[in-house]
């Protein structure tokens, strides 16, 4: 499945640096948010939000994520994201392309096997000590040099360095076993990413990662005291109600990008999940 065009979506777009990161202060951020009058947008790249200074709501996929100083909000490229206006907010947004951090296969695990970009495994959010704000002013002062001696590969490092650190603050607050049974889940979770559709079966998933229906349930339960067949329906359910409410398509036409063969399917598979049609859920969330 595509990532649909009616949402308004935000692509990387850095024009001192050809580099596929950015240190940016969340003011400009916010200024930009201000002049598009807050409105929900999907980035195509990732974000990680480091709040120096005030409180408030971030919401994230329908998620509203508190926040206040010290708290590192990552945001997932393809998910939806929006600002709510908070006079008092100062921090940073480190953006930068996935594709600037993966040059080698070992480089994958910073996106699909680091838990600050799984979402449904609590905290969403993570926090900023010491260690966090050495890099980000490390990496502020090394994008200022531009064109320094291998300064393309310290950048990566960095940013490597930047995304351990988050990960380790995380852990530290999340009571989750670190085993073979979190390998599973999060590869099953980037399959999934991979293959999102309705038409999407937990059999085929296990079947590429050559495991058990039973074996991938067990590690689920761990993480989300769901099934993997819960765990699909709630995904596809996200990623139609993100099309309801932020894209200008049909129904009939999300029911097909959905994957759905009949649109009558499509409105009975979501009255059944939701309670409501699709038309009148999406009149709901945009008032």
């Amino acid at each position: 499945m595509r990532n649909n065009p009616d949402i308004t979506t935000y692509s990387f777009n850095n024009k001192h640096t050809s580099l596929g990161v950015e240190i940016s202060d969340l003011s400009k951020i916010m200024s930009i948010a201000k002049e598009t009058g807050f409105s929900a947008h999907r980035l195509e790249f990732y974000q990680i939000l480091v709040i120096t200074r005030g409180r408030g709501i971030h919401e994230v996929d329908f998620q509203e994520i508190a926040y206040s100083e010290n708290t590192v909000i990552p945001v997932v490229a393809g998910q939806v994201q929006k600002f709510h206006y908070n006079s008092n907010l100062e921090g940073y947004a480190i953006l930068f392309q996935p594709d600037f951090i993966i040059k080698e296969p070992s480089d994958y695990l910073f996106l699909y096997d680091f838990t600050i970009f799984l979402h449904s495994l609590s905290p969403i959010s993570s926090l900023a000590n010491e260690a966090i704000y050495s890099l980000i002013r490390e990496m502020k002062e090394e994008q200022a040099k531009q064109q320094a001696f291998f300064s393309t590969e310290f950048q990566r490092n960095l940013l490597k360095n930047f995304l351990i650190q988050i990960e380790r603050n995380k852990r530290t607050r999340t009571n989750f076993p670190c085993n073979d049974s979190l390998d599973m889940f999060l590869k099953f979770r980037k399959l999934l990413e991979e293959h999102l559709s309705y038409k999407t079966k937990v059999i085929d998933l296990c079947q590429l990662m050559n495991i058990t229906p039973k074996q991938l349930n067990a590690s689920l339960k761990l993480y989300n005291n769901k099934t993997a067949k819960e765990f699909v329906d709630d995904r596809v359910m996200l990623e139609i109600k993100r099309l309801l409410v932020y894209s200008n398509l049909s129904v009939k036409e999300i029911a097909y990008e959905m994957g759905f063969e009949d649109p009558t399917n499509f409105t009975k598979y979501f009255k059944a999940k939701v309670k409501q049609l699709p038309t009148e859920y999406r009149k709901q969330e945009q008032k």
